[in-house]
Parts: C-alpha cells; sequence; structure tokens
C-alpha cells in the first residue's frame, strides 16, 4: 500500500483537532447530565414543599402531618439521606387564622444529591424551594 504525504499530515491534524475537541465534548455532555439531574431534583423539591403547603392549609392540619408528607415525598425521591432541612412558618400551624400565610421552605445540600461532581461546573450550593399558601377555612 502506498501512502501519499498529503493523507499523513492530515491524520496527524485529525488527531490533534480530536484531542483538542474530545475533552469539550466530554465536558459538555456530562453536564447536560448533571445539570438535568439538578433539574430534576429541583422540581421534585418543589413539588415536596408544596404538597407539604397544601396539607398545612387545611383547617385541621397540623405540623407532624406536613413533615410526615414532605418526609415521605423526599424518600420518594430518594433524597431521604439527603441532610435536607425543612423550616415551617409560623411553626404551630394552629395558631393560623382563616387567609394567613403559612410558609414551607426546603434545603437540600446540592453536593448530597450530585451525580457525577465534576470539579469543572459550576453548581449552586443548596437547591432551596419556597411556597408559601393562604390557610383555609372550616
Amino acid at each position: 500500500m502506498v501512502r501519499t504525504k498529503g493523507k499523513s499530515r492530515y491524520r496527524g491534524a485529525a488527531i490533534v483537532e480530536a484531542a483538542v475537541v474530545f475533552p469539550w465534548i466530554f465536558l459538555l455532555t456530562f453536564g447536560v447530565i448533571e445539570y438535568g439531574w439538578l433539574f430534576l431534583k429541583a422540581q421534585q423539591i418543589i413539588n415536596a414543599a408544596r404538597q407539604g403547603a397544601r396539607i398545612g392549609i387545611r383547617a385541621d392540619a397540623t405540623g407532624p402531618q406536613v413533615l410526615n408528607e414532605i418526609s415521605r415525598l423526599m424518600t420518594d425521591a430518594r433524597m431521604d439521606d439527603s441532610g435536607y432541612d425543612v423550616i415551617i412558618t409560623p411553626a404551630d400551624i394552629s395558631s393560623l387564622s382563616v387567609g394567613d400565610t403559612l410558609e414551607v421552605r426546603i434545603t437540600v445540600p446540592c453536593t448530597n444529591i450530585v451525580i457525577i461532581n465534576l470539579p469543572l461546573l459550576p453548581k449552586p450550593v443548596n437547591l432551596v424551594a419556597t411556597v408559601a399558601m393562604a390557610k383555609e377555612g372550616p
């Protein structure tokens, strides 16, 4: 098999181009996976906060009911061991009058839910969901 000078030069250029481009493709691919995962988890945290607030605004609601519902949804989302914090404002739900606002805030450290954790990708420190709803009447 006879080689020409032109082909060997182009072959070397292709290897150099691949060496330059592949790390960027790698970073882009895994970045899309990581950010997609974070968006999914952010949505699950928002849904848990929303459902907790829905339970909390009922006339006969109690704080433990809200916390149990949030815990159930976080377990379903496989974030039960993520070290999340829940803040319910006011802490005593029974003190709310009709029309008063109940706020549920869930904070999850981002380092506990990432899947790839590439150091080059900027990520938030925490994923936070805050939902406020008005207390319902009897």
